[in-house]
């Protein structure tokens, strides 16, 4: 901006140029810079007056920066040069943009998967790799916070300027799980394993599938629904389910626990460490070295050696299936191509009673056994020490031997009221028996409730039955 003159010095020279002022704003209207080419000598320095003049002119209104236009005059009137890059004399207001919308998900869905869980003393546990997301129905699995719209602001010409408005995601409900009422959450519709896909799809599975071994790449395996096992299940290892778990491979050692039903393609082999217990039935092709527990009935195609099983009814179905050595409990019936071996292997079958009763019995008989063994060792220290004589530490001894004997004593009455209790339930559930179709040889023993029977001669076409006078009869199988 070029001020006019009122004359010249003298009438050959041209007057003095004054201070020239250039505006620049922004290309985003945001800011305002004034640039000054200073006066030349005798020239009229800048005015503030002539700054806000030039900014009137411009329209522009908003944000001006008093105390900078102020500086850049008295810079100008003491003989300083502004830089190139001017001086801001006024600002606009910028708008606040908007934040995107953000899904926050449940931390089992964000926790690594595969990596061993740590211990309290630092230990890597290779047997807990956080594999399985259990979860309860109505379950908050993810929560939206929705987009905020942002702030405008103004520009220097005093128009608003609008934000930017965050940009929305969309909750993505999958199988089993639901949108809350707001469509702010995703919720589990029932138990399971939650997972989240690469696309955000949150879903709830009643189904667990392990794609190979249980073993150190899986490590155990515990969930609230069904496990299916497309491989083995390995040494040293466990498969919990509050449903049923299907093994399409092996029990190799390893242990599984379902509330439901058992299923395995292949054997069980127990190798002395292996146990299967199933609230409802286990069907496998073999039972090796095992011990075995079903509230339902045992199926098993080919054989049973060597194992501890129980279950309502224990049949092996097999053309040429066979029961050889262990102890076999059932509360309706054990069958079988063939009990025992030709070499008289015992083999110890139970029928009549509920296996947990005989279970019970077996541990209450053993631990009475144990507190008879204590409670005669008390009597006879308490009777030593009794003649032994005075002194306080003869007396001190005397009255903690006595005090245990009387603890022996309370312990030993309990025990035997349960035995009797259990005693009690071993009348035999009618119709209960043992079936060996083809043969039953030497070295079977046989209990039906309380009666026991020993073969001797081998038998076929067999089923042990109580008879009308209370002792166990043979009777043909077909």
């Amino acid at each position: 901006m070029r001020e006019p003159k009122e004359g010249r010095l003298d009438a050959g020279r041209p007057a003095p140029r004054d201070a020239e002022l250039e505006l620049w704003v922004s290309p985003d209207n945001l800011s305002v810079v004034a640039k000054v080419v200073p006066p030349e000598p005798g020239g009229r320095n800048l005015t503030k007056e002539q700054v806000l003049a030039e900014l009137a002119r411009r329209r522009i209104v908003y944000g001006i920066d008093h105390e900078a236009i102020e500086r850049l005059v008295e810079l100008l009137e003491k003989g300083f040069r502004p830089g190139d890059e001017g001086v801001v004399v006024a600002r606009g207001r910028p708008p606040v943009d908007g934040e995107d919308a953000v899904i926050v998900y449940h931390p089992l869905l964000q926790a690594p998967g595969g990596c061993p869980r740590i211990t309290e003393d630092g230990r890597a546990d290779f047997f807990d790799l956080n594999l399985v997301h259990n979860v309860e129905k109505d379950t908050v699995l993810a929560t939206k916070r929705p987009p905020t719209s942002g702030e405008p602001g103004t520009d220097v010409y005093g128009r608003t300027v609008r934000p930017r408005a965050g940009r929305d995601v969309r909750l993505r409900a999958g199988p089993g799980t639901r949108l809350s009422p707001d469509g702010m959450s995703v919720i589990a519709a029932r138990e399971g394993h939650a997972a989240l896909s690469p696309g955000g799809e949150v879903t709830v599975s009643p189904v667990f599938v392990v794609p190979g071994d249980v073993g150190y790449g899986t490590g155990n395996i515990d969930f609230v629904g069904t496990v299916v096992v497309r491989g083995d299940v390995m040494a040293g290892f466990t498969v919990k389910a509050a449903q049923n778990v299907e093994v399409h491979g092996g029990i190799m050692g390893g242990s599984v626990e379902a509330g439901g039903d058992v299923v395995v393609l292949y054997g069980i082999v127990g190798g002395g460490r292996g146990r299967v217990k199933a609230g409802g039935s286990v069907r496998c092709r073999f039972i090796e070295s095992a011990e075995v527990e079903a509230g339902g009935d045992v199926l098993v195609s080919d054989g049973i050696l060597n194992s501890q099983v129980s279950g309502d009814s224990v049949k092996v179905t097999g053309g040429r299936g066979s029961i050889v050595g262990g102890r076999i409990r059932a509360r309706r019936e054990i069958s079988a191509r063939n009990l025992g071996s030709p070499m008289g292997v015992a083999t110890e079958l139970q029928v009549g009673v509920p296996p947990a009763v005989r279970a019970e019995l077996d541990r209450i008989r053993e631990q009475l056994a144990q507190v008879e063994d204590r409670f005669g060792e008390a009597t006879r220290t308490a009777g030593y020490l009794t003649a032994a004589g005075a002194g306080a530490g003869a007396r001190l001894s005397r009255e903690f031997a006595e005090k245990t004997l009387r603890l022996t004593a309370t312990e030993r009455q309990q025990l035997a009221a349960r035995q009797a209790e259990l005693e009690a339930k071993l009348d035999p559930e009618p119709g209960a028996c043992v079936k060996g179709y083809d043969a039953v040889h030497p070295g079977v023993r046989i209990t039906i409730g309380r009666e026991r029977h020993v073969v001797v001669d081998e038998s076929t076409n067999s089923c042990f039955v109580l008879g009308e006078d209370g002792e166990i009869t043979l009777i043909p199988a077909w």
